[in-house]
């Protein structure tokens, strides 16, 4: 069974009030944080209602709507009860975002698991369902904005009246970005939230799980790719909710990523597990991370080995083994995979993670601080090693904030950026020991992959105590 549980976030007030109530000395032992998860909404762009418009265009029966949560899915029944059979419905897509989204188009979603068998979708034939929209494509939704539209199904004459058709449609909306390294960081934000988000974390979860075939599996991932034999790309693009088509540098750019599910950086004590049984055989994997491929390149020719980059993402193990906030381990890294067919077949449309090699390239993580990646390292590679230069400039932060916290140490409005330093320093807890001279020293076995969050945390919350930091 796996279990999926963030650590509550406390308010400020209630900080501020514990600050008062007890003092700041009473939190520099150990802190233990209890309760139930708070989900707040996702980042991204999706559907936030659909209804049926009242506007007597309607000559059709619902016999049911459902958006899928966090995505621009309309998963819709309809049922013609006269010669012409239409229904129009009115659709709300919220944009939970600080970027600005324009309309694409529609994207007729491949079967899910469980989808029924007599589902019709398509644009052209008179046997089918046909869909248009009320604006046209490039409209936009800004920033923090709401848009409400409507979109009508026109079921075809030649079909049967009577009959329940399905459509799941997903409504494309895409980003301007102004390079692709802006693209690979929005890529990475909207990935850290469908992890960290339940309905989403375990409907990823649970499609690569379903690839289990009871003896090995076909494979532990999942893609948007051309020809696959699965499921796969209509999770994927219900996942990305329309991140996967951006406009990079005016041109319009889809993305390809693929999803790997396996234990990267060596240990059973992060990521989370699975077992998938079938019969009387099954398959157990320990401490897994999510490793998310991304490329734009055109995926058509097999003697090319197009750049790909990589990014892996862990959580640490709360005490009762379930799974805590999920996060970026390290870099976005750069490197390069061979072409594939989906699955290890011999055509193309995908590529082979399995093939993955760095791209040499120096990471600046801190105005104090950067590294190098040797060429032609796989991800684990990359992911395992250890940086004595790494160690150093994490004890010199942790050393600083600790000084600050012990010493009660206030800078601008004061305990907001209290608050966010303990934090900070706590959040790393897992990888430093605290010496007889109360000074901070960085456990031996961490690797550089697991310092950098915390490097660039606590850089960030040193920048507000400027002027301020004791030596």
């Amino acid at each position: 069974m796996k279990m999926f549980k963030k650590i509550m976030i406390y308010t400020a007030f209630l900080f501020a009030f514990a600050f008062i109530g007890f003092g700041y000395a009473a939190f520099t032992d150990t802190l233990s944080i209890r309760g139930s998860a708070t989900v707040t909404i996702p980042y991204g762009l999706f559907i936030t209602e659909v209804e049926v418009a009242t506007n007597g265009e309607v000559n059709a029966t619902s016999q049911g709507v459902d958006f899928l949560t966090y995505t621009t899915t309309v998963d819709a029944s309809a049922r013609r009860t006269t010669a012409t059979g239409k229904v129009t419905y009115k659709i709300t897509v919220l944009n939970n975002t600080s970027l600005t989204y324009a309309y694409r188009g529609l994207y007729y979603q491949s079967n899910l698991s469980g989808y029924n068998g007599n589902s019709i979708i398509g644009t052209a034939n008179r046997n089918r369902i046909s869909i248009t929209t009320s604006f046209p494509d490039g409209q936009k939704v800004e920033a923090g904005q709401t848009l409400t539209f409507t979109a009508t199904y026109t079921l075809g004459s030649g079909l049967n009246r009577y009959t329940t058709y399905r459509t799941l449609i997903n409504y494309q909306f895409g980003i301007n970005v102004e390079s692709e390294t802006v693209a690979k960081n929005v890529l990475i934000e909207k990935f850290a939230n469908i992890l960290n988000a339940p309905d989403t974390y375990n409907k990823l979860y649970d499609r690569i799980d379903d690839k289990f075939s009871g003896a090995e599996w076909t494979s532990n991932y999942i893609g948007n790719v051309t020809d696959s034999t699965s499921d796969d790309s209509a999770t994927v693009n219900e996942l990305f909710a329309g991140f996967l088509q951006m406009t990079i540098d005016g041109i319009d750019t889809p993305i390809t990523v693929l999803i790997k599910h396996e234990n990267v950086d060596g240990r059973t004590d992060t990521g989370d597990d699975y077992t998938a049984v079938s019969g009387s055989s099954s398959f157990t994997g320990y401490g897994c991370e999510f490793t998310l491929y991304m490329t734009t390149s055109d995926l058509g020719n097999r003697n090319q080995n197009p750049p790909v980059y990589a990014a892996v993402f862990t959580c640490n193990r709360n005490a009762d083994g379930s799974s805590g906030a999920w996060y970026l381990l390290g870099e976005a890294y750069s490197g390069t995979a061979s072409i594939v067919g989906y699955e290890g077949g011999e055509s193309t449309g995908s590529f082979d993670t399995g093939t993955w090699r760095s791209y040499a390239t120096t990471y600046k993580v801190t105005d104090n601080y950067s590294y190098s990646v040797a060429a032609n390292l796989g991800i684990k590679d990359v992911v395992v090693i250890q940086d004595p230069l790494a160690n150093k400039e994490a004890e010199d932060l942790l050393n600083k904030t600790k000084k600050i916290l012990d010493d009660n140490i206030y800078a601008g409005t004061g305990m907001v950026e209290l608050e966010e330093a303990y934090f900070a320093y706590m959040q790393a807890s897992n990888l430093y020991t605290i010496n007889a001279d109360g000074t901070v020293s960085v456990n031996p076995d961490a690797t550089r992959v697991q310092l950098i969050p915390h490097i660039k945390k606590l850089s960030q919350v040193l920048s507000y105590f400027e002027g301020v930091i004791p030596e």
